[in-house]
């Protein structure tokens, strides 16, 4: 019995001693928050009796005006005991609820709840662990916004996740079985089922930049009909995104990204110009990691120099439109040398696979590697200096394949085009499929054994 009595006490005292240690976590909670939307959306909070108050902000003119400058209140039921949300051993257990119109402003609140019959609220409930794991789950319940021009549905909105607060690593999922929008004044519709989001941190943030990332977004079935022009359309396919940055070594990574589209029914088929299903695939391979982290940090300091503007021109402010120009023109000077940090020579390649099936199957490939020099100077004389490498820029290979039907239905001149390569021996034909194979190499791009500089290929084919 003392024995028993002995474990519980010691448990309690380290369990004690952690959650003391990581009182921090809401500090760590509201960072990875804010870090996901990239700080376009910035969460603040400040600590209460029983839990924080939470703040939502922006900077961004697209959404300084969204959110309520009313706090959220979130509910916390501090370790190492948890009954809330429920009953467990951590640090903490979080749980709030509300109307989902708590957290947007008042001036935009008014004209929605004229539209909206029922009120979505939501609930958030989440628990960190003494490892300081945190695992989360959002929802927002059905809801329905009509007037006299549209109607939408949206049904429930599920978000769930699981991080280390410690390295920012984790996954997180988001599922919304269905969305429809359909004006009432004139004939349409767009309705999407099974939504599907998921994302993935795959390394700790660099300068608080989630970098390393795999996500995936697919939408199982889109309905779209329309007039335009007059004419009806009527689309019904399936669609998925994708992007993931990965980091191959100390220095260097990888980053690819793609989409897949597939028919539903014959009349998408017949608009997409008998194109039954649609599919990329994009790489960037061995990209200098530092020249990426200075891009997305230029693009950061671009964006709030577009936002100065976009203030100073809404203000009528002369001199600090003035002002913000120049500080744009500055910041895209500076895209010289983090371009040569990002681009290495003889290691970053460009990869391409995009496909077109239809009857037969049409397709471009291209494996390339990066051969330029180094750029110096502004944004202009390193452009100018870009395109007189020509060919030189890249060594590889490509492979290119057109069904002659699908590239005439798309465009009636193609065929003259195509025709032409064909009758100065660029290209091969086989079952109504044009095919083309050659290579970059030293400034040439070479056909069929045969190598021609720009100039030369120009000459040949005109």
């Amino acid at each position: 019995m003392k024995k028993i009595v002995f474990l519980i006490t010691s448990m309690l005292f380290l369990v004690t001693n952690l959650s003391a240690k990581d009182s921090d976590y809401m500090d760590k909670i509201v960072k990875l928050w804010t870090l996901k939307t990239n700080k376009v959306i910035e969460f603040n909070t400040t600590k209460v009796d029983d839990g924080y108050n939470l703040i939502i902000s922006s900077k961004n003119p697209y959404y300084k005006e969204l959110f309520s400058t009313k706090p959220i209140k979130i509910r916390v039921d501090e370790g190492p005991i948890i009954t809330t949300p429920h009953f467990t051993l951590g640090t903490a257990g979080l749980m709030a609820t509300g109307s989902i119109l708590d957290i947007l402003n008042p001036k935009i609140v008014k004209d929605i709840k004229t539209k909206v019959k029922h009120i979505p609220k939501y609930k958030y409930e989440a628990t960190v662990s003494f490892g300081n794991e945190y695992e989360s789950e959002f929802e927002v319940e059905p809801f329905a916004i009509k007037d006299k021009d549209i109607e939408v549905e949206i049904s429930k909105i599920t978000s769930k996740s699981d991080y280390d607060l410690d390295t920012f690593t984790g996954k997180e999922s988001i599922k919304i079985d269905k969305v429809l929008v359909e004006p009432k004044k004139e004939e349409g519709k767009l309705s999407l089922k099974d939504i599907d989001i998921k994302t993935e941190s795959l390394q700790e943030p660099i300068d608080d930049i989630m970098l390393f990332m795999k996500s995936n977004f697919s939408i199982k079935e889109v309905i779209l009909n329309l007039k335009e022009r007059g004419k009806s359309i009527n689309t019904k396919f399936s669609a998925s995104f994708r992007g993931n940055s990965i980091r191959v070594d100390r220095e260097l990574l990888d980053f690819d990204m793609g989409y897949d589209f597939k028919a539903l029914d014959e009349k998408t088929i017949a608009l997409a110009k008998g194109i039954k299903e649609s599919s990329l695939d994009l790489a960037l391979k061995k990209l200098g990691i530092n020249g990426v982290v200075e891009f997305i940090k230029l693009s950061k300091e671009l964006e709030e120099a577009n936002n100065n503007l976009i203030e100073a021109t809404q203000k009528g402010d002369d001199a600090a439109m003035q002002k913000a120009i120049l500080a744009t023109q500055d910041i895209s000077n500076k895209i010289v040398p983090i371009w040569n940090k990002t681009l290495i020579a003889n290691k970053s390649k460009i990869i391409l696979d995009l496909e077109l099936k239809s009857d037969k199957t049409s397709y471009v490939k291209l494996d390339l590697t990066y051969k330029g020099k180094p750029l110096s100077g502004n944004v202009q004389s390193a452009m100018i200096s870009l395109m007189a490498q020509q060919l030189g820029i890249f060594d590889g290979k490509f492979d290119i394949a057109v069904d002659s039907t699908l590239a005439t239905s798309i465009n009636p001149f193609a065929l003259m085009g195509l025709d032409l390569l064909k009758a100065k021996g660029f290209v091969d034909v086989k079952n109504g499929v044009y095919y083309l194979k050659g290579e970059l190499k030293g400034g040439k791009i070479i056909i069929k054994g045969k190598a021609y500089t720009l100039p030369e290929l120009t000459k040949a084919l005109f």
